[in-house]
């Protein structure tokens, strides 16, 4: 084997190091997210172009009662303030914290979800308020959990109503099953161990094989966890978290009926239903920042059961989806705004001092 002159044997040359430096950068190029992002709502948005005349989209919008919005912002701001209610109900033992705090942490945390994918806006509404009013964060993560249990059996109800009606049929049998087992499963799981976890945490061998540290963070936030799940222990908050819940579920579908109407949709009361149910699930699973692409992909397939023409259903969906975000960015800031929050403070991860309380 010989080398170039000048360079030892087994060394890289330039070229190769050159080379592989390229490949290094294109690798990172090709995997980076947003790159990815950007790829997969171009491919959706010319998918969805692809099915629709521009001249008939544009038509629709020129054509929409945008009256309707405004009751849409209303009914949606109503929304807001029924989760609020929710969320301090579920932190019934964890702490107190003024409703009108928790209805502003509701609103900035729906403000990050709208521009930030993987529900990062329940992370920022945690850390606001353990940041502001000092709740222990255990509590706050299992509070979290029971309401996201909660909703997923409604979610499950809605998908069996919206599977029965006349023109639905957007999954099969099968899946419909599996969810509501796996909903089913959960929910029971849930009750089960908010009722058999003990007050302090158990001497397991396994955690005392944990690094001390870790296992005094256990033994420390345990009890904290454990009252977070006050909701599912008692029968009458949990009467209450699932009405509340279920009332919410019936203003999403008002406020995609206004949508509907701003827009000039004949559709039965019924088919909003599956709409709401088709946000809620790619919602839960985000593909795209803010679901940009895979909202109006969706929408589209949905209406199509209902035989709205493509440009109709495209208007519908891109314009629910625009002032929904709209809604949610413009609520978030007025919500920064009253709350005297720096967009720093969002993602602050410790507390600092507070010399007087908070405006909320």
């Amino acid at each position: 084997m010989t080398s170039s002159p000048g360079i030892p044997a087994g060394e890289p040359s330039p070229g190769q190091v050159t080379g592989g430096k390229r490949r290094g950068r294109l690798w990172r190029v090709v995997t980076n997210r947003w790159l990815i992002q950007l790829a997969v709502f171009g491919g959706l948005l010319s998918l969805a172009a692809w099915q629709i005349d521009l001249r008939e989209l544009g038509h629709a919008f020129a054509q929409a009662q945008y009256g309707w919005l405004i009751f849409a912002l209303v009914v949606y701001t109503g929304s807001r303030v029924v989760h609020a209610w929710e969320w301090q109900i579920t932190l019934t033992k964890v702490g107190r914290a003024p409703f009108f705090g928790l209805f502003g942490a509701t609103l900035i945390g729906t403000l990050v979800n709208a521009v930030i994918p993987a529900a990062a806006g329940d992370v920022v509404k945690i850390q606001i308020v353990a940041n502001r009013y000092r709740l222990p964060r255990a509590g706050l993560i299992a509070g979290r959990g029971a309401e996201a249990v909660v909703n997923a059996l409604i979610m499950v109800v809605f998908i069996v109503i919206s599977f029965t009606l006349p023109a639905a049929g957007f999954a099969s049998t099968t899946v419909l099953w599996l969810l509501a087992g796996a909903t089913l499963i959960a929910f029971s799981g849930a009750i089960f161990v908010s009722h058999r976890i003990p007050e302090a945490a158990p001497d397991w061998r396994l955690l005392s094989r944990l690094p001390r540290r870790v296992g005094a963070g256990i033994e420390r936030h345990w009890p904290r966890f454990r009252e977070g799940l006050e909701v599912m222990r008692r029968p009458k908050l949990l009467a209450i978290e699932v009405a509340l819940n279920l009332f919410g579920w019936l203003v999403d579908i008002l406020i995609f009926w206004a949508f509907g109407r701003a827009f000039n949709l004949q559709l039965p009361l019924g088919a909003y239903v599956s709409v709401t149910v088709v946000v809620a699930i790619i919602t839960v699973f985000p593909i795209t920042f803010g679901n940009v692409g895979t909202y109006e992909l969706a929408l589209l397939s949905a209406l199509s059961l209902y035989q709205i023409p493509a440009h109709d259903a495209l208007a519908y969906a891109v314009g629910s989806h625009l002032f929904s975000t709209g809604f949610n960015v413009g609520l978030g800031l007025l919500a920064m705004w009253f709350m005297g929050m720096q967009p720093g403070e969002v993602f602050r991860l410790r507390a600092k001092a507070i010399a007087s309380p908070p405006p909320l």
